[in-house]
């Protein structure tokens, strides 16, 4: 226990007489504990432990009476985390970044924010595309309903409650395609076959909102088949374009369709094959 010196005044009682402005804490707390520092930077403790322990903050200091404390600087780590997450960045893009700064080169910084929200914005069309074309799926179930009246008393198998859900009706798939595509409902279905088989064996694949990029074994039987379905699909719709990049051990198709949201999931689903 600490005792107080001779020179310690008493007031009447035993009380301690301290002077004006005196802290009994000064110099005992050099720093912001966990629950300053959240409260200081509106978030919960509990953040702050997640982040530190996520290795996102800069690691605590003990205070001279063992306290774990932070610096100052930890309010700027939470205020760039914040607006990181602002724009859709994931705990590990943001480590990397606060990795770098403060100390880092701006202009670097700044390409790599660049370079992420580049690709941020091409997931973004991407997911849009993929609404649209569900928005299309949905408003066509609407139209069947809508046009085919009440059906029996109780429903059952053949119920239009139930057929309208058939995905085979889909506009897609009947006749000329909303893109303008040439081929009728079987054609149709039998292209986007094959092209979905193509996809599947690529070994990796890379989305942005106009283009699919994938890369393929560069056999002689792949190219032809390659090349053979191109020149097909350029020659019923009009908004595709393809680029070819042929080496000895790979292929690298790049298939494009500007300005037709929707219709490169429509040819190889809204989900791509992983990196191989």
């Amino acid at each position: 226990m600490n005792r107080l010196g001779p020179g310690a005044g008493t007031a009447a009682g035993g009380g301690l007489d301290l002077e004006a402005g005196f802290d009994v804490y000064a110099g005992a707390v050099d720093g912001l504990r966990v629950s300053e520092l959240a409260g200081r930077a509106g978030v919960s403790p509990s953040t702050v432990r997640f982040y530190e322990r996520a290795g996102l903050l800069s690691p605590p200091r003990r205070a001279a009476n063992g306290y774990r404390v932070f610096d100052e600087s930890a309010l700027d780590e939470l205020a760039f985390i914040s607006r990181a997450k602002g724009i859709g960045m994931g705990l590990e893009d943001i480590a990397g970044l606060l990795a770098a700064w403060p100390a880092g080169e701006c202009r670097s910084l700044q390409a790599r924010l660049r370079s992420f929200l580049a690709g941020r914005i091409g997931q973004v069309h991407g997911q849009m595309a993929e609404l649209r074309a569900f928005e299309g799926q949905l408003k066509a179930v609407l139209d069947r309903l809508s046009a085919a009246g009440s059906g029996p008393e109780r429903c059952g198998p053949g119920c239009i409650c139930e057929t309208a859900l058939d995905p085979a009706l889909d506009g897609a798939t009947e006749g000329p395609g909303p893109w303008g595509c040439s081929l009728d409902r079987d054609e149709l279905a039998t292209r986007i076959g094959q092209w979905r088989a193509l996809a599947a064996a690529a070994t990796s694949a890379e989305r942005t909102a106009d283009a699919v990029r994938f890369v393929l074994p560069a056999g002689p039987e792949m190219i032809a088949t390659v090349t053979a379905l191109c020149a097909a699909e350029t020659a019923c719709c009009g908004h595709t374009r393809f680029l070819l990049d042929i080496t000895a051990g790979q292929m690298i198709l790049t298939a494009e369709a500007p300005g037709t949201p929707g219709l490169l999931d429509a040819l190889f689903q809204a989900t791509a094959p992983g990196p191989g």
